[in-house]
């Protein structure tokens, strides 16, 4: 499905390239909901096993948020320069698990003794790609 919002063009991605997307990065961001305040939202390295999205992390407050509960996580990919980019965004449910047999490589310092798989409910992408900019010859006064 294509649709036009303020001459941008979006399509949806089929959940097939939507795994794909996901396999070409290592860095996107989970969101946990925090009962009684606004959502944690925090980036995370991960890693894609089976069509899972599997991190490590540290003992802590997402940690602690995410157990069992839903999560969303998006990833994305952005080109201000052409004015394009796709986001995909999971929605699903995130357990404390067992290593997986892809290892996520956390950036951060720590042991990130805590594996935690998040499996999809949902998975849903667009494509955005915006219209060229109108350039303006008359340079600068």
């Amino acid at each position: 499905m294509t649709s036009e919002v303020l001459g941008a063009v979006l399509e949806e991605i089929p959940r097939d390239e939507c795994l794909k997307l996901l396999r070409t990065m290592s860095i996107g961001r989970i969101a946990v909901a925090s009962p009684g305040g606004p959502p944690l939202v925090v980036p995370i390295n991960y890693a894609v096993d089976d069509g899972d999205v599997v991190f490590r992390t540290d003992p802590g407050t997402k940690l602690d948020l995410l157990r069992g509960l839903p999560v969303s996580f998006q990833v994305d990919l952005i080109d201000p320069f052409h004015r394009t980019g796709w986001s995909v965004l999971i929605q699903g449910i995130a357990v404390e698990t067992v290593p997986a047999e892809v290892d996520p490589r956390p950036w951060a310092d720590g042991p990130k003794r805590h594996w935690v798989r998040v499996t999809p409910g949902a998975i849903t992408g667009r494509w955005l790609q915006l219209p060229e900019c109108p350039v303006d010859c008359r340079g600068y006064l």
